[in-house]
């Protein structure tokens, strides 16, 4: 895709972040911060517990790494962009968290008027990390080849953010306003990656890969409290860890990538 598509797709990432941000902010005026959440809870009841922690795993980072994997090859540019965004958003999520400290579902309501899958969490509710995790990793793909390819994936990440309140962890308004901060987090990446270049060059890229790797292998023994969402985290695991065998490990013991600096341009 061209540079001038890329940067086109990327305008467009900023517009949907502004139209979300307008629609949180209604969301707010209207519906107050913990508005919502009794509704979805009440739809998402009609599926299944381990739908739901399967869903809300793929905002765990090393799920989303795990199926990156296999493309970081042939795809450096994606790889080295969601790396940048990650951290972008990562650090806008946690800071954020840490200064407001608001309150989670569990610690307004009793015991028996919600459903808590998974670990009973209480307090940094605001933003939902799972959900910036998730929406940053869609928004790069969708940056980088354009929406009519990689819309499924945005939907994908909307419906990892929304199990984030089926799983009683987060109120709806923290879902959309994570949402908002991917966007941008993805844009901002985006540009950085562009820009600075280290992540491209053979030595660092596979570097980041192997830690990569690594964190995507501790996936069938830590579900982070979803247990039963194990058989998503085993076969994405083996999945990244193929890809990474076949792609890096491989060609190293054949002697590959032997006199080459950086990807090509």
């Amino acid at each position: 895709m061209s540079e001038d598509a890329v940067r086109d797709n990327e305008q467009q990432l900023l517009w949907l972040a502004g139209g979300l941000a307008l629609l949180a902010a209604g969301f707010l005026y209207f519906a107050g911060w913990f508005g919502g959440f009794t509704a979805a809870q009440a739809v998402s009841g009609h599926f299944p517990g381990w739908f739901w922690e399967s869903l809300t795993v793929l905002g765990d980072e090393r799920v989303l790494l795990a199926l990156l994997l296999p493309f970081c090859r042939r795809y450096p540019k994606v790889f080295w962009s969601i790396v940048v965004a990650t951290v972008i958003g990562a650090l806008l999520g946690r800071g954020i968290k840490i200064w407001l400290d608001m309150p989670r579902p569990a610690a307004v309501f009793a015991a028996e008027q919600i459903t808590i899958i998974g670990s009973r969490l209480t307090s940094k509710s605001f933003p939902s990390g799972h959900t910036i995790s998730a929406v940053t990793f869609a928004a790069v793909w969708l940056g980088m080849f354009g929406w009519r390819k990689m819309w499924p994936l945005l939907v994908v990440a909307g419906l990892a953010g929304f199990s984030r309140v089926a799983v009683g962890a987060h109120w709806p308004f923290d879902v959309l306003g994570a949402a908002v901060i991917a966007l941008l987090a993805a844009w901002v990446g985006l540009h950085l990656a562009r820009r600075w270049r280290w992540g491209l060059r053979i030595r660092p890229h596979r570097g980041l890969v192997c830690v990569a790797a690594i964190a995507v292998a501790t996936l069938p023994f830590d579900g982070q409290g979803y247990p039963d969402s194990i058989v998503l985290r085993v076969s994405v695991c083996l999945w990244g860890l193929a890809g990474f065998a076949v792609h890096y490990l491989l060609p190293l013991v054949r002697g590959g990538w032997r006199g080459q600096d950086r990807f090509e341009a």
